[in-house]
């Protein structure tokens, strides 16, 4: 899946040694990507010399509407400082 700055918002999944990740498209850019997590977090990946956003995401796919809803019902706004 060939993410870009469109997918912002949007839910994606892979495949883990544990199950499946499943997060909300926060930003995208050339410097990285970013997603929030079902904790409300967001959590960042920066591209550099030796790692493109292709590689970042190569085992991406779009969420299914089963994951999507499952990551609505557990997702939790990150606190506030």
């Amino acid at each position: 899946m060939k993410i870009t700055a469109q997918h912002v918002g949007t839910y994606v999944a892979w495949t883990t040694w544990s199950g499946q990740s499943v997060v909300r498209l926060a930003s995208v850019s050339g410097d990285g990507v970013s997603y929030t997590c079902t904790d409300g977090f967001r959590e960042y990946q920066p591209t550099s010399f030796a790692i493109s956003l292709d590689d970042i995401t190569a085992r991406w796919r779009p969420a299914t509407a089963e994951e999507t809803a499952e990551f609505e019902r557990l997702y939790q706004p990150a606190p506030e400082n």
